[in-house]
């Protein structure tokens, strides 16, 4: 049994490649849920979360959604489920962008 302070090192496995790990969406499209303001947008993520969809908050350009604004982006592929969730959180979307 080892002791308390003994330390451990990690080693990487030899085909680690850290940008083939690091994908935000695995589908490489992102979709974006123009909410309103940042404090829904992130009870917004928290529902998304909680449904095991990964989901960031993001301000989204006001030329694109008609003043400051916030949204959460998550993977294009998950649209449907995100709708579905989103409406049954009672969380009210503006726009849904692709």
């Amino acid at each position: 049994m080892p002791k308390r302070n003994d330390s451990y090192e990690l080693s990487l496995p030899t085909s680690y490649n850290p940008s083939a790990v690091y994908t935000p969406y695995a589908s490489g499209q992102s979709c974006t849920a123009v909410i309103g303001s940042m404090t829904k947008a992130m009870q917004a993520q928290r529902a998304l979360a909680e449904a095991s969809v990964r989901a960031s908050v993001q301000k989204v350009s006001s030329t694109q959604a008609g003043g400051c604004v916030y949204g959460v982006s998550y993977a294009c592929n998950q649209d449907q489920m995100v709708r579905e969730i989103l409406s049954y959180a009672g969380i009210r979307v503006r726009k849904y962008m692709t």
